[in-house]
């Protein structure tokens, strides 16, 4: 099973909080991989969708976007989504190492922020490479900590001091040297064509502390807050506002930086 699975509210909570700053970079994904009209895509790990809906224009009615997921309460909040937006996306539910697809029928394979949580993601890897025609490729991310996401990295930190038994999942969330390990399991996975680089985008946020208690409830760390009291929890989301206000500008905005290592595998 994966690490990172959401019940029904929590999945909602999800698309509506947590996408602010995974759309950024799922565009990003999406956008910058080389998609063309009539292209055939797979969003693994799709969560609610965020990569599906940015891949879905770029490849017009001739293309084919399909999203897979092993959380059944995303995978119903993405099918929502997409249907409100008469976006044509398929979802299926299936783990990332068993795709319910033939050989070489897509040209890309996106997964945003799901590697670091498979069982095995060497064999995710590999999955990938067998569904990808020759030449495609997989575009995989995962948070590039320690030094780059502000956010994320002291809200785990707070997380993990709040509750120690969470920090082996939390650690999985965000593994150092990510880049490092992506490049050994592509490497595992039989890939002799794979590469890293950074990609990064800011996110305003007006409200820092409502947004950190609202985005940490859409997690699967959710709990470990609803079990405070009021004035505990406002005491941490001050801290987060605290260590987040050298982002903000004179209006009060703060412009918050997220930056992921993105792995680059092409099918031979």
């Amino acid at each position: 099973m994966s690490g990172f699975q959401l019940a029904e509210l929590q999945a909602q909570r999800y698309e509506a909080v947590t996408s602010i700053f995974m759309s950024g970079s799922a565009a990003l994904i999406a956008n910058s991989c080389g998609l063309q009209a009539g292209d055939a895509v797979l969003d693994l790990a799709c969560g609610t969708g965020l990569v599906a809906r940015h891949a879905w224009p770029l490849v017009g009615a001739g293309g084919r976007v399909v999203g897979t997921d092993l959380n059944p309460a995303m995978l119903a909040v993405a099918r929502t989504v997409t249907a409100e937006r008469h976006a044509d996306v398929e979802w299926r539910e299936a783990p990332a190492d068993a795709q319910p697809f033939d050989d070489g029928c897509f040209v890309r394979v996106l997964c945003q922020q799901g590697l670091q949580f498979f069982p095995d993601p060497v064999a995710a890897i590999a999955e990938s490479l067998r569904v990808l025609s020759p030449g495609g490729q997989l575009h995989a991310t995962i948070w590039a900590t320690p030094g780059h996401n502000p956010y994320i990295e002291h809200q785990l930190d707070m997380l993990a001091q709040l509750d120690p038994a969470l920090v082996p999942s939390l650690r999985a969330a965000t593994p150092e040297r990510a880049d490092e390990s992506m490049l050994r399991w592509a490497s595992e996975a039989g890939c002799a064509d794979a590469s890293i680089d950074l990609i990064e985008h800011t996110v305003p946020l007006a409200d820092v502390a409502g947004f950190f208690l609202q985005q940490t409830a859409s997690t699967p760390w959710g709990p470990a807050l609803a079990g405070l009291d009021d004035d505990d929890r406002d005491l941490l989301a001050a801290d987060m506002a605290e260590t987040l206000a050298p982002f903000g500008d004179s209006s009060g905005v703060h412009h918050v930086p997220f930056c992921s290592y993105r792995l680059t595998a092409t099918a031979g």
